[in-house]
C-alpha cells in the first residue's frame, strides 16, 4: 500500500459522520434517527424475509427463538447428546413458564432435572429442582410437589440456608395433614434410612416375643411425627415364613439425624432375619423407604450399602430348654411324715423373668399347700459357654436373697430376683402309703 492511499484511508475514518461525508463533523444522530438508520441498514443486510419477521418484534423473536431451540434440542436427542438436548430444554421451560404454560414447563423441567440427579449435579439442581416444584404447585400437582421438596430436603445442606429447608419441611407436613385428593405414596429412601444397631443380632427362641431396636436416620431439618410405622422383616434361607411386618403402637416423633426406636417382636418361627422396607404415615401421606442407615465411617458395622451384603437382626433358633431342674437334695422320704423337699431351678441362658412353675405330685405324694413354700438364691452354680454346670465356687449375688410364696392350683409365681440366677425351692411334701406304717423308708 502506498503512503498516500493509506493516508486516504484513515483521513476517511476519522472525518466520517452519519450523513455528512465532506470531511466536517457534523451534529450527533437522535435516538428515532439511529433507530431508522439501524432498521435500514438491517433492510439492506438480511435478504431472507421469515427472518426479518423474527426480528420485527419482541413476540416474533421468542417464538423463532424457541422454534430454533426445540430444533436443535430435538437433533441432540436424535443424535444421542442427550445432555446438549436437556440443557436446551430447560431453556424451553424458561419461555414456557414466563408464559403460563406451565405443563410444558414442569414436563421440560422434569428432564433437566432428571439429568442433573443422574450425573449427580446437585448445585445444578439445587437450581432448577425450586422452578419444577413451582410450577407442580401451581398446578396442583401435590404428588409431584411432595416428590419435589422431599428430593430439595434430600440434596446437600449447604444448598440451602436452614430456613429454606424448613420451609419445604413444613410444605410435606402442611400437604400431609391436607385434604388430598387422593393418598400419595412417597418413596423417602434418600431422607428416611435405617439399619440394626451395632452388635450381634438378638437373639430369641421359637415362640419367644421380645422388644427388637432400630436405628433410624432423619433427613429433616426439623423434629417430624410419624403417626405411625411398620417394619417388615425378610427370613433369609426359610423361603416359608414370607415377610413378616412389625408395627409401632404409638406416634414416634424422628429428631435430626440419628434415632433409636423400639418396636414390639411377636413370635417368630426359627430362621434368620434381616430388615426389609419400612413404611409409615404423616397424616394422610404414606411413605416409604428401602435404604440403609447413613450413620457411621464406611469401614464400620453401623454403615450399610447396598454393596454390602444385609447384616441379619434376628436370629431364631428351634426350641431348646429355657430352664434346668434338678433336685437340691437326693434321699429317701419318710412315709407319713411332712419333709423339706429342694428344686434346683438354673436359668439357660434365658430370663425366668414372670415365669410360673407348676407343679404335679402323681400319686403317692401330697403338698401340703396350706404351708409357705421357701425360695432362696444358690450361690455355688454357674453357666458355662457350653451349656455346662461348674461349681467353682463363684457366688453369682453377693447378698443371699430369700422370699416366701405361695401355692395356688400346683403354681408358683417366680419374683424377679430369681429371673437370671439360680435358686432353690423349698417344698414341705409328705409321701403316702397305706400298706407301709409311719415313719418307714421309702424311695
Amino acid at each position: 500500500m502506498s503512503p498516500q492511499k493509506g493516508h486516504t484511508i484513515s483521513m476517511s475514518r476519522t472525518n466520517s459522520s452519519p450523513g455528512n461525508f465532506d470531511g466536517s463533523i457534523g451534529r450527533p444522530m437522535r435516538l428515532a434517527e439511529i433507530f431508522i438508520a439501524a432498521e435500514h441498514a438491517l433492510k439492506q443486510t438480511i435478504s431472507s424475509p421469515e427472518l426479518w419477521k423474527s426480528l420485527s418484534s419482541s413476540e416474533e423473536f421468542e417464538q423463532k427463538y424457541l422454534e430454533l431451540t426445540k430444533g436443535a434440542a430435538d437433533n441432540y436427542h436424535r443424535s444421542w447428546w442427550k445432555r446438549h438436548g436437556v440443557v436446551l430444554d430447560g431453556e424451553i421451560a424458561v419461555v414456557a413458564f414466563k408464559h403460563g404454560k406451565l405443563d410444558q414447563a414442569a414436563e421440560s423441567y422434569e428432564k433437566v432435572c432428571a439429568l442433573y440427579s443422574g450425573e449427580g449435579w446437585q448445585d445444578l439442581l439445587a437450581e432448577v429442582l425450586p422452578n419444577l416444584a413451582e410450577c407442580q404447585k401451581m398446578l396442583n400437582d401435590q404428588a409431584g410437589y411432595l416428590l419435589s421438596c422431599v428430593r430439595l430436603l434430600s440434596l446437600d445442606d449447604e444448598l440451602f440456608l436452614t430456613k429454606e429447608r424448613q420451609a419445604f419441611q413444613s410444605e410435606v407436613v402442611r400437604l400431609a395433614h391436607s385434604e388430598m385428593k387422593d393418598p400419595v405414596h412417597l418413596d423417602v429412601s434418600s431422607l428416611i434410612t435405617f439399619s440394626g444397631n451395632p452388635g450381634p443380632p438378638l437373639e430369641l427362641c421359637d415362640r419367644d416375643s421380645g422388644i427388637l431396636s432400630v436405628t433410624v436416620w432423619s433427613g429433616f431439618p426439623d423434629d417430624i411425627t410419624l403417626d405411625s410405622i411398620s417394619l417388615t422383616l425378610n427370613a433369609t434361607y426359610n423361603t416359608d415364613e414370607g415377610v413378616k411386618a412389625l408395627k409401632s403402637s404409638t406416634a414416634i416423633v424422628l429428631h435430626p439425624g440419628r434415632n433409636t426406636i423400639t418396636l414390639d417382636l411377636p413370635p417368630q418361627k426359627p430362621g434368620s432375619y434381616v430388615l426389609g422396607v419400612l413404611t409409615g404415615q404423616i397424616g394422610q401421606l404414606r411413605f416409604r423407604s428401602h435404604s440403609f442407615s447413613k450413620v457411621g465411617p464406611a469401614d464400620s458395622d453401623d454403615f450399610m450399602s447396598y454393596e454390602k451384603p444385609a447384616k441379619p437382626i434376628l436370629k431364631v433358633f428351634k426350641p431348646r430348654a429355657l430352664v434346668d431342674l434338678d433336685a437340691a437334695v437326693s434321699s429317701a422320704l419318710l412315709i407319713n411324715e411332712h419333709q423339706w423337699v429342694g428344686i434346683l431351678v438354673r436359668p439357660v441362658k434365658y430370663s425366668l423373668k414372670a415365669a410360673v412353675l407348676h407343679i404335679d405330685t402323681g400319686p403317692g405324694l401330697e403338698i401340703k399347700e396350706s404351708h409357705v413354700i421357701e425360695m432362696e438364691s444358690y450361690p455355688g452354680v454357674l453357666q458355662n459357654e457350653d451349656d455346662q454346670v461348674q461349681n467353682d465356687g463363684s457366688q453369682i449375688n453377693s447378698d443371699r436373697k430369700f422370699e416366701s410364696l405361695t401355692l395356688n392350683d400346683g403354681k408358683i409365681e417366680f419374683p424377679n430376683w430369681a429371673s437370671d440366677t439360680p435358686s432353690i425351692l423349698w417344698v414341705l411334701v409328705r409321701a403316702i402309703s397305706d400298706t407301709l406304717s409311719r415313719g418307714s423308708s421309702s424311695g
